[in-house]
């Protein structure tokens, strides 16, 4: 069988029905996120767990309430188009089998249990205890307050950690960006699975970091991407067109 009829009869791509618009769109709100995540944390410079009442009152009684303020409101924008990443991803890939489907939507699960545990928990929590400190509450229970914050970030981690490897298992099962969207999740998944531990000794942002290396390498993945070329590897294809 020559290529040509090979690609007449054979399997369509598994994205080819999504047009690369949406791949490229996706990609952007991915890219998005990672930006105003970065300026809305420059501008709040929130007190560490390590830090105790000293940080407390460095970072939130001496602290611009308004500007703090104003990046938890550009924070909370990035995380609201993470969402719409979110998304497209768990359509994009885990479409080929019944496990990568699987795989897709217990990702989709998994981000937007992060996405609403920072809502729920995580902003309300630090916006509260920059409140209370400025309004003079005592710095013990201003830091019982913004640990509340704390180890809500640290147990996110983990849907986060979920959201990376589904994600992966399904980009492996798919054979879309196997090596970025794929192995690459696979080692972001086990880093971030042990954020909470590595809290314990002050470097759990080595999760968020490498989180934030993949995640901007998923969106270059979604803005390059072209969909309708099959998603086996190369060798793999020449083999079946053979």
């Amino acid at each position: 069988m020559s290529v040509r009829s090979w690609q007449q009869a054979g399997p369509r791509p598994v994205d080819e029905d999504l047009p690369r618009r949406l791949w490229i769109t996706a990609g952007l709100f991915a890219l998005a996120h990672i930006v105003l995540l970065l300026i809305g944390i420059s501008q709040q410079a929130p007190a560490s767990l390590s830090e105790g009442t000293a940080g407390i009152e460095a970072a939130y009684v001496n602290g611009d309430m308004t500007r703090m303020f104003a990046g938890g409101l550009i924070e909370i924008a990035g995380f609201v188009l993470m969402i719409p990443a979110l998304v497209f991803l768990a359509r994009a890939v885990g479409r080929r089998t019944e496990s990568a489907r699987w795989a897709a939507q217990t990702g989709l699960m998994c981000g937007v249990g992060y996405v609403a545990v920072t809502f729920a928990t995580g902003v309300p929590a630090g916006a509260a205890a920059v409140y209370a400190a400025q309004q003079g509450l005592d710095l013990e229970s201003v830091f019982a307050i913004n640990n509340i914050r704390l180890f809500a970030y640290f147990l996110s981690l983990v849907l986060l950690g979920g959201h990376a490897l589904s994600v992966a298992v399904a980009a492996l099962m798919d054979g879309i960006a196997t090596r970025w969207l794929g192995w690459g999740g696979v080692v972001t998944a086990v880093v971030l699975f042990g954020a909470p531990v590595l809290a314990s000794v002050g470097q759990q942002d080595w999760g968020t970091l490498v989180w934030s290396v993949w995640w901007v390498g998923l969106g270059v993945v979604l803005v390059r991407h072209r969909p309708g070329r099959p998603g086996s590897n190369p060798a793999e294809t020449a083999t079946e067109a053979a």
